[in-house]
């Protein structure tokens, strides 16, 4: 095993795998934009011999995925990553940002050992990193009993169809995935290569989107009168003022009581106010009649959809305003089962290449989402680990170089000892 080790890590070179990697991120690849990346990534994996093909989604939407055979009666392995950004760099992300900063687009750019741009670290660094391990492993000629797939997923970004919102630029959170193993693309385990700062996880909580929306009268400006109090305001975007009070107090509460803890970690739900729309910008000479939020709620693997809705609703009722509420994403939490193999797998190879012992997670990435529950949804053991700044807490501006090469040669060295393992 170390020979076979040795050859492969000897493989891993750190300037071929920055190159793909800005390669990646110079490809612009929004949600619903992601079939340019993943013809890239099908023509990579075939110009370097490994079996691959597109898994058309719906029009324009892929998913890349390479396949290297095994060799007998082994276990499986899937290495799974998505394409889709977080942003893209464009006027429309401003409300969010702020500002478009350099990292921001989608053009990649070197700053000493650093590489920056949009989606460099979420989530194509650790993409390139596993893509250049299956490289590695084809290249050295090691026998793999099980297979290795090599899974760039379409549609992983938290993102949801909402009133004007319609459309492929809307549908995520999980969509690729899903798609993917309900078209049978599935293995006995699958690792999720996703920033971690090397840390594992197993468990992650749901996420269930609400739109909250008050009523109030229109009024051009001349004939706008004050009221006693926002509750009873005739004006909707003073009438809300309450609700998110009441839910910004909520929230606190909520995490406090909803934490869950397992072996590897602990899960802190999150809620968050992320969006209100309400009135026109062009138009402020007119009273709106119509205001609503837009509420995340996390969700842990021990709650359920009705009870989470129940209480939200309570909540805003408490408020003392009226308010419709309407439930318009939901994705369960899950922690793993069975997971124990691939989890002692990864530590191993954490060991073997970093040469300290894997730290605790910390909540933050344990109380996100992303597509292990996608897997856990449908039975397969899986784990999230993967590369990031390991300084401030969801530094999402830039991968390491070097890091980028310990996140392949860990890929590579848990390819190995699973796909190694024969079953009985």
């Amino acid at each position: 095993m170390k020979n076979a080790i040795d050859r492969i890590f000897s493989l891993i070179r750190k300037e071929e795998l920055t190159s793909l990697a800005m390669d990646l991120v110079n490809i612009p690849s929004p949600t619903g934009g992601e079939g340019k990346i993943a013809q890239f990534i099908v023509d990579w994996l075939r110009s370097n011999g490994i079996q691959a093909f597109g898994q058309e989604i719906e029009e324009g939407r892929y998913n890349a995925v390479g396949r290297l055979g095994g060799s007998g009666n082994g276990f499986s392995l899937t290495f799974n990553a998505h394409l889709d950004t977080a942003f893209s760099g464009v006027e429309a992300d401003l409300p969010v940002l702020g500002e478009i900063r350099p990292e921001d687009l989608p053009r990649a750019f070197l700053v000493e050992d650093r590489i920056y741009g949009q989606g460099i670290v979420n989530d194509k660094g650790p993409l390139a990193a596993f893509l250049i391990a299956g490289k590695a492993v084809k290249e050295s000629g090691v026998k793999l009993k099980g297979d290795l797939i090599l899974a760039g997923v379409a549609g992983e970004i938290g993102i949801a169809q909402i009133d004007e919102y319609r459309g492929s630029a809307y549908r995520g959170k999980g969509m690729g995935t899903q798609f993917l193993l309900a078209h049978g693309i599935t293995s006995d385990y699958a690792l999720i290569a996703e920033p971690s700062q090397f840390g594992i996880t197993w468990a992650l909580p749901g996420a269930a989107y609400f739109k909250i929306a008050v009523r109030g009268e229109a009024a051009y400006v001349p004939f706008n009168e004050p009221s006693p109090d926002f509750k009873t305001s005739k004006n909707a975007i003073l009438k809300m003022v309450p609700v998110m009070e009441a839910l910004d107090s909520w929230a606190g509460r909520y995490e406090e009581e909803n934490q869950y803890r397992f072996s590897g970690g602990v899960i802190r739900p999150k809620v968050l106010v992320g969006a209100i729309l309400g009135g026109r910008p062009y138009k402020p000479n007119t009273r709106p009649a119509h205001c609503a939020i837009y509420v995340d709620v996390r969700v842990p693997p021990q709650r359920d959809l009705a009870g989470i809705q129940k209480e939200l609703e309570q909540v805003v009722a408490r408020s003392g305003v009226e308010a419709k509420i309407e439930l318009y994403l939901w994705r369960p939490g899950y922690e793993g089962k069975n997971v124990e193999p691939l989890v002692e797998a990864v530590r191993d190879a954490h060991r073997l290449v970093l040469k300290e012992e894997p730290q605790p997670i910390r909540p933050p990435y344990t109380s996100m989402w992303n597509d292990n529950n996608i897997y856990h949804m449908f039975g397969i053991p899986a784990v999230k680990w993967g590369p990031s700044p390991r300084g401030k807490v969801g530094d999402y501006s830039h991968q390491a170089q070097d890091d980028l090469v310990r996140a392949a040669q860990v890929y590579a060295a848990v390819a190995l000892d699973i796909c190694s393992r024969e079953k009985s």
